[in-house]
């Protein structure tokens, strides 16, 4: 697929591209190419029946990946384009897995069209640019969730699901009043920007928005006791796993340190 991006970057837009290579590549880009605004960021679910792990869990637990939308100028005065990245977190190599980032033009051809389901999205609908994220802003964000993941891909915490959530909450609360002046989806997200909900209970009716209160109110308990083990059990390690909130709050305090730029669009 084409993308304006890779071609105004000087990369390829097939195949993908590991997070920390674009997030060098954008650092290196001219300032009007880093300015470039942010309008959405949106987190999918692979729904498609044929896969493995969907097949293997009813359709309970499946892939998930992001996807962000850039509003790149044109190479005339007035004149703009939407792009997009699809960022995923694959398990191969196993076990370090690669976080990488797929840029292209056709948003639903990115997002598997009929094939995802989406869970949130923030966007910044009628609101100034300058107010939500820059293109280095996601490229800094990037590096500062690929810093958090220590001893790489493992099922317990650091997988598909742990980077979308990261990556859309983390985007979400830095910008909360951007997006909840613009657009805010589901419920549980405009609850959690404005402190009403943690981010385990916006994470199970987000992900499990078909089901019930109750249903959601079990799945939350689940996730709960599945992150709280898995940080007991690697608290003495080095490549410790934390808690939902103490991991965002990490990544929000890493991503403070890094490259930032004001968005806008520069001509």
């Amino acid at each position: 697929m084409e993308s304006c991006l890779a071609k105004a970057l000087g990369i390829e837009s097939n195949p993908e591209h590991l997070t920390l290579d674009f997030a060098k590549v954008v650092h290196n880009a001219p300032e009007w190419i880093r300015a470039s605004p942010v309008f959405a960021v949106e987190n999918f679910q692979a729904t498609n029946p044929d896969s493995k792990l969907f097949a293997v869990t009813s359709g309970q637990i499946v892939h998930q990946f992001t996807m962000i939308t850039v509003h790149l100028r044109g190479n005339q005065p007035g004149q703009w384009h939407w792009t997009y990245l699809k960022i995923d977190f694959s398990d191969q190599p196993f076990p370090a897995g690669r976080q990488l980032v797929t840029l292209a033009d056709d948003h639903e051809g990115l997002r598997y069209r009929d094939h995802s389901r989406g869970l949130g999205r923030v966007s910044g609908k009628d609101q100034p640019l300058e107010n939500g994220p820059s293109l280095e802003d996601i490229a800094s964000l990037l590096e500062a969730v690929h810093h958090r993941t220590l001893g790489g891909y493992n099922c317990f915490g650091r997988n598909c699901l742990w980077l979308t959530e990261n990556l859309l909450l983390a985007t979400a609360r830095r910008h909360s009043e951007h997006w909840l002046a613009g657009y805010c989806h589901p419920e549980s997200l405009r609850r959690y920007l404005q402190n009403e909900c943690d981010a385990i209970a916006c994470i199970s009716e987000m992900t499990y928005s078909q089901h019930g209160p109750i249903a959601r109110a079990i799945v939350g308990f689940g996730i709960w006791a599945w992150r709280t083990a898995a940080v007991t059990v690697t608290q003495s390690s080095p490549q410790r796993i934390e808690s939902h909130e103490e991991d965002l709050r990490l990544i929000l305090e890493e991503w403070q340190k890094r490259p930032h730029v004001q968005a806008r669009l520069m001509y």
